[in-house]
């Protein structure tokens, strides 16, 4: 194998590979990339056994072949290069890699150890905009719970027209259900959506999107994505998504989430109590440090009902508030034990909402 390829591009892929490799793996051969070189096109292949990721780029192949090197080191090697291009060159068990005046000699393993990868079923379209706007509206109340093993992903499904896109932690749900039509029912794990998010950054256009009896399929111009499908039937998040309420109030996002970081400040942990005061056009916000002392903001609301104290985490409410985009959020609620829906204002343009769950305080 003998190739010559650019310094920015090589980088930049073996860096989004990189994701997808696994360092804690009792199997060595997860720590390495597959390189093969063939005709016009270098390819990188990258897996942890639950993402399997090839990615290709130009190069200009003097010879063919094939090398499975360590992900870190290739990777660390190539962003420390001053050169426009680099050089790569198999021999025997060594894999040369130069640029400029700087030359290494990487140990190689053999390839045709390397996993086999799925072959990818596409049959769909998902414009790469809005699923990467998705990953990142719903990704952060996914739960980290080892115990739940079906909310550790997320769900992606077709619902009365509308493509949802949830995340929950059985605390809290964030769900985006853009207008789109898709038919397959996914649930993606956090670290492949972490793998697909970075891919998507750089995509422009629309994705193809697969799945079969094991693997969901993502490809994109350069790169294709497998990823092992969670297991489990996903909770029916409809059924917990209230739609009676006694409080409905409409506050002003900006100024919301500017109160709340400013009581932040006396919290003592990034997870804080914060009891919202719900009373004609105004908002009280209340934290109370016992080692710190106490703090209190206030914001006008568009609300004429009863008055409703309601404790919260406010790392939860930060979290969801940084989601939206529309400058305006209603909250709904029918009392203070129960679930709590901050909304868009407007949902043709920001179609987001997400439930959080009250705290006693």
């Amino acid at each position: 194998m003998q190739v010559f390829i650019d310094r920015v591009e090589f980088e930049d892929a073996l860096s989004k590979a990189k994701s997808a490799t696994e360092k804690k793996s009792a199997l060595p051969v997860l720590n390495n990339f597959r390189l093969l070189a063939d005709e016009e096109q270098l390819f990188i292949y990258a897996t942890d056994l639950e993402n399997f990721l090839v990615l290709s780029l130009p190069a200009r192949v003097e010879t063919r072949g094939e090398a499975s090197v360590n992900a870190d080191k290739i990777t660390g090697i190539v962003k420390s290069l001053s050169s426009a291009e680099v050089y790569i060159e198999l021999t025997e068990d060594k894999l040369t890699v130069r640029g400029g005046r700087s030359q290494f000699k990487l140990v190689c393993a053999d390839p045709s150890e390397f996993p086999e990868f799925p072959q990818p079923t596409l049959k769909e379209h998902i414009p790469s905009g809005f699923l990467s706007k998705a990953i990142s509206k719903v990704e952060y109340a996914i739960s980290k719970e080892d115990t739940r093993y079906a909310l550790q992903g997320m769900c992606v499904r077709n619902h009365d027209g509308k493509l949802h896109f949830v995340g929950s932690d059985g605390h809290r749900l964030a769900l985006f259900m853009p207008t789109l039509e898709f038919h397959d029912e996914l649930l993606l794990s956090r670290k492949s959506l972490k793998v697909l998010e970075r891919l998507l950054k750089d995509t422009i256009g629309a994705v193809e999107i697969g799945k079969d009896e094991n693997f969901a399929h993502v490809r994109g111009e350069n790169w294709t994505l497998s990823v092992r499908l969670l297991e489990g039937e996903y909770p029916d998040y409809m059924a917990v998504i209230p739609s009676d309420f006694r409080l409905n109030a409409t506050v002003d996002r900006s100024y919301f989430e500017q109160s709340l970081k400013r009581l932040s400040a006396i919290a003592s942990a990034s997870a804080f109590p914060v009891k919202l005061s719900f009373m004609k056009d105004l908002l009280v916000l209340e934290i109370s440090e016992p080692e710190f002392g106490e703090g209190k903001d206030e914001v006008d609301i568009d609300y004429s009902g009863e008055p409703m104290e309601i404790g919260f985490n406010g790392k939860y409410l930060l979290e969801a508030l940084g989601r939206f985009e529309s400058d305006k959020v209603h909250i709904k609620a029918f009392d203070a034990d129960s679930p709590v829906v901050f909304e868009s204002y407007d949902l043709e343009k920001d179609p987001y909402l997400c439930l959080i769950m009250p705290m006693r305080l």
